[in-house]
């Protein structure tokens, strides 16, 4: 297996252009407004095969393993990651293999693909077969309700394109690595990466122990396609401003962070770069009614993950000592379609965070055209916890 690519590239229409540029060393910041890198020679696309067009086949292969009766909950994920591997060309898994090293595994973004490159292989360049087999890895690996996160952002993107015409969105441009070895016993891990999204979950042999960090958005907030109505991140936007609105003035004022922010701050390239002082208001300062909703917004992240590990990380998260120590803030608006407005859950371990951002395929100074960036980190087990200091 390789360490890092120093090569990244850009998508630009029907060519794959090539750009000079440090992996994992990008210059810009985790919002969707970061300006592509300067082109250089053509040259293959990340995944290191020519992708001409966009795959029509991804949302009919997304849809089939979204629909199947056949519950993969309790899978085992080492089979059904070899069972991927197996699909793919030596240069395909070579391209999909790297080392679980700390530079490794931090290197992933929510940008599209021409804003920066990402670790594995697009989907766009892979066999229906492989992709079917990313897919079914990617739903064990996750809850039902972490699935369907997913392939309705992976959704998101594909209206994008389709409904603006653009091509650095699209259900192709999604990459799938993996660190490490899957195996029964070693320590592995399964990047899934692109546009909005961002899933690191390491497994120890067969078991799942750490989902973190993750990074969900989408824009538009709400979208149709194929006659089907969209809104991914409603559950999370709709917990963290529940909460808001059953503040009072004097706790919305306790509650109100100093600062003001354009985006997530412990986004990608931020690893372990929490504030050095909560802010907000105590949970234990809430009524039972208000603590209620926040225990319910914190769960519209963590049931992302398998059932076994979401219930280990609520027990931690959700401790009536951890409660005692987790502050709720909010900073810029509490009208989640005002541009810049922005809530957090800061606990000793847990960090959720949400912010509206300016619209990028979509400006016309509407506020309804905000979209949304939310993370979800432990302080403690990113990435299970092998780099932290």
């Amino acid at each position: 297996m390789k360490k890092k690519k120093l090569v990244g590239y850009i998508m630009t229409g029907a060519l794959s252009v090539g750009v000079i540029g440090g992996a994992g060393m990008s210059a810009f910041a985790a919002s969707d407004t970061a300006e592509p890198t300067t082109q250089a020679s053509i040259g293959p696309t990340a995944g290191g095969f020519p992708q001409s067009e966009p795959k029509d086949s991804i949302l009919d292969v997304l849809n089939q393993v979204t629909e199947s009766k056949v519950s993969l909950q309790g899978a085992n994920e080492v089979k059904l990651a070899n069972k991927f591997l197996s699909t793919l060309t030596d240069e395909q898994k070579s391209t999909v293999q790297y080392e679980f090293t700390e530079e490794n595994a931090e290197h992933w973004t929510n940008l599209p693909a021409n804003s920066q490159n990402r670790n594995g292989v697009a989907l766009g360049d892979l066999s229906d077969e492989s992709i079917e087999a990313a897919l079914k890895l990617a739903k064990a690996s996750l809850s039902k309700q972490g699935y369907e996160t997913l392939s309705e952002i992976i959704k998101a993107d594909e209206f994008l394109t389709t409904d603006t015409g653009r091509t650095e969105w699209g259900s192709g441009l999604y990459y799938i690595a993996i660190l490490g070895t899957p195996s029964e016993n070693g320590e592995w891990m399964l990047q899934i990466s692109g546009h909005h999204l961002a899933e690191n979950i390491v497994f120890k042999g067969k078991k799942e122990v750490s989902v973190t960090p993750q990074f969900t958005g989408s824009e538009p907030q709400t979208f149709e396609l194929d006659g089907t109505t969209y809104s991914p991140i409603e559950t999370r936007r709709d917990g963290m401003y529940s909460i808001l609105e059953s503040l009072t003035a004097n706790q919305l004022n306790e509650a109100k962070i100093s600062e003001t922010f354009r985006d997530v701050v412990v986004g990608a390239d931020k690893d372990g770069q929490f504030p050095e002082e909560s802010e907000g208001i105590l949970y234990t300062d809430l009524t039972k009614s208000q603590q209620k909703l926040v225990q319910k917004a914190i769960k519209a992240w963590v049931k992302d993950a398998d059932s076994k590990t979401a219930n280990k990380l609520l027990k931690a998260y959700l401790s009536k000592e951890a409660l005692a120590k987790t502050y709720i803030g909010w900073s810029g608006s509490t009208d989640y379609n005002e541009v810049g407005s922005y809530v957090r859950i800061d606990g000793p371990r847990l960090w959720l965070e949400m912010a509206s951002q300016e619209g990028v395929a979509y400006q016309d100074d509407v506020s309804d055209d905000a979209h949304f960036h939310t993370v979800w980190r432990d302080k403690l087990m990113d990435y299970a916890g092998e780099f932290t200091e």
